[in-house]
């Protein structure tokens, strides 16, 4: 596994998508409710990008990758340049973004509380 593959979606999407979205509700409502509507919408999120998209073989996909069975695994990764796609994948995104609002909203709300 390239871990290096995986700083740019971090950054990008964990840190400074998430950031702006949450510093942006944070100022403009300055309420602890809009970071708890926040935060369930990135729990969400990383529900919807870790999630597997469509039936999975019941042996793994080790398997089926070793029987040829492109159909089964095509557009499932989640480190960019491991597939068929450069770009970063919906899943990949949907989960660094959801992963940084859950964060991002819990040092809201720590600062709120505070």
């Amino acid at each position: 596994m390239n871990w290096n593959a995986l700083i740019d979606p971090i950054a990008r999407y964990s840190l400074l998508a998430a950031l702006a979205t949450v510093g942006a509700a944070y100022l403009v409502y300055s309420s602890g409710l809009t970071l708890l509507l926040l935060a369930g919408s990135g729990v969400i999120l990383v529900v919807l990008g870790a999630g597997e998209a469509g039936a999975a073989p019941a042996s793994g996909f080790g398997q089926a990758e070793d029987s040829n069975q492109g159909g089964l695994t095509e557009g499932m990764d989640m480190i960019p340049g491991s597939g068929s796609s450069s770009d970063y994948s919906l899943r990949a995104k949907l989960l660094f973004y959801g992963l940084g609002l859950v964060v991002w909203n819990v040092v809201g709300l720590a600062v709120l509380l505070q």
